[in-house]
């Protein structure tokens, strides 16, 4: 609905405007009526409403001089001059001052319907055209923009609005999983004034820019992340650049943040990352990845159904990629050529267990949205495989391996050869013979010799309370642990603890 204004210092005719026609039915709303030019001119500027009938006698100043003053203080509504006049001169002037219209007094009810129509399709259509006029110059602006964070610069420097931001700039881009309009984003931010950023899409996400950067401009960002999160997708997530003095520089900041954006699916999870932490350590090279190791623990863990090695296997994996800044592709890629192996492994040794397929493994690598993610999949997919593994298959090469590797996982509980030997279906005296020729020690021996250094590696942990570090080993007798200790190392726990502080 349209506002009108009467200003009129007869009392009579502004009562009469407002009583003369049904306002609200073609689509106005009386703003307010004054009786004194200089009163009426404020309140034009102060609510600025789109049409204005004036008297074009008052005392003090004319209907004409109002105008002239509100259009030189900005104000572009429509002006209807009233008059009890047919002078031709006020209504030649009225025309060079930009008078919408002149109507006599008495007001004829016909005349003013009339007049308002017309009023009002012009308003529309100006409307149409400042909008259409709006919306080139902001796509404008957004390709501007987009030419800017390309690199286009033959493509930007043409736009006269941009080079005249000044600087420094930071630029900070949001990942969304789900679709979103730059319409929807910008009313969002317009909102909750979230407004110091110039909004760019570009792909699966968006780039807002910052100029003028300040130290609060972080916060600004950050809070746009959140409000992000909690009112449209609560998966997004975001990178932050380094500022930069130059808006020339800005394309090689989204390149760094494209570089960090391949890295920080190995990170944990934040709402703001920041390019200069991401990439810190990834100019280093990879190490390998010595997947043969990783197999064996994993098909120890489902032989012997202990989910905790496949929780360890999980914490290397995770400390592996992010040592090493892998990208997600890289990180596909490894994962994908150690299931295979795996599953190779596996089937080798036990031919009767179900794999999951090459698709299969494939499907649960590539749809995973973080590392943490893939690993929680895969292990699952993994420890399935423990419930079709009865008992444990040897052949010549690794059925000693296998027993080493128990021994040194549960070195901590009541272990004997009889129990082993019940557990890897073996006769016990056999057992021990093929033990001590493959360790080249009695078990008992390699127990008590194993259990000894882990304890020495426990007692370097000053806070660790010796019958703490006993228990941890498999000794349950604390007399009996001293004198084991005493008899490998030479010296009692204490005096062992003792003398790494002085050394």
């Amino acid at each position: 609905m349209y506002k009108v204004m009467f200003i009129d210092d007869e009392p009579i005719i502004r009562e009469g405007m407002r009583h003369v026609i049904d306002w609200e039915a073609l689509g106005f709303s009386v703003e307010g009526d004054y009786g004194h030019a200089r009163e009426g001119l404020k309140a034009i500027i102060k609510h600025r409403p789109d049409v204005v009938f004036v008297d074009i006698k008052m005392p003090g100043m004319t209907g004409l001089e109002l105008v002239t003053e509100a259009k030189a203080a900005g104000y572009d509504g429509r002006f209807i001059i009233l008059s009890g006049y047919s002078n031709f001169d006020y209504a030649k002037e009225s025309i060079k001052l930009g008078v919408d219209a002149y109507l006599l007094k008495p007001i004829d009810e016909d005349e003013l319907v009339d007049c308002l129509l017309e009023m009002k399709e012009n308003i529309k259509q100006e409307e149409q055209i400042h909008s259409q006029i709006s919306q080139f110059k902001e796509q404008s602006i957004h390709e501007a923009w987009r030419a800017v964070i390309d690199g286009r610069t033959n493509d930007w420097l043409g736009h006269s609005e941009l080079k005249t931001i000044p600087g420094p700039f930071l630029i900070g881009a949001i990942f969304f999983r789900k679709a979103l309009s730059r319409r929807r984003l910008k009313t969002l931010f317009e909102e909750h004034k979230i407004t110091k950023s110039f909004v760019i899409f570009k792909d699966y996400l968006s780039y807002l820019v910052f100029p003028s950067a300040t130290d609060d401009t972080k916060d600004d960002f950050k809070q746009a992340v959140v409000l992000i999160k909690k009112l449209i997708d609560e998966q997004a997530y975001a990178i932050l650049s380094e500022p930069v003095d130059d808006i020339h520089k800005l394309s090689s900041e989204v390149q760094t943040i494209q570089d960090a954006e391949q890295v920080i699916y190995v990170l944990p999870s934040q709402v703001v990352y920041t390019t200069k932490h991401v990439l810190k350590s990834n100019h280093e090279q990879e190490q390998p990845l010595n997947i043969h190791a990783f197999i064996q623990r994993v098909i120890h863990a489902l032989e012997f159904k202990d989910k905790v090695i496949l929780s360890s296997v999980k914490e290397d994996f995770i400390h592996y990629f992010q040592t090493n800044s892998v990208t997600k592709d890289r990180v596909e890629q490894r994962m994908f050529e150690f299931v295979l192996h795996l599953t190779d492994k596996v089937k080798e040794q036990y031919p009767e267990v179900t794999m999951t397929s090459k698709n299969e493994w494939y499907e649960i690598i590539v749809d995973a949205d973080h590392l943490f993610d893939l690993l929680d999949e895969l292990i699952e997919e993994i420890w399935a495989m423990s419930n079709q593994m009865t008992g444990f298959q040897f052949n010549a090469d690794d059925d000693m391996e296998k027993v080493v590797a128990y021994v040194h996982h549960y070195y901590a509980k009541d272990l004997s050869l009889k129990v082993l030997a019940e557990m890897f279906s073996y006769n016990s005296s056999y057992l021990g013979k093929k033990f001590k020729k493959y360790t080249g020690d009695y078990f008992h021996v390699y127990l008590e010799r194993f259990r000894i250094e882990k304890a020495k590696q426990l007692l370097t942990n000053r806070t660790i309370k010796i019958y703490q570090v006993s228990e941890a080993v498999g000794f349950n007798n604390m007399d009996y642990f001293y004198k084991k200790f005493k008899k490998h190392v030479g010296k009692s726990p204490k005096e062992y603890q003792l003398s790494l502080e002085r050394d």
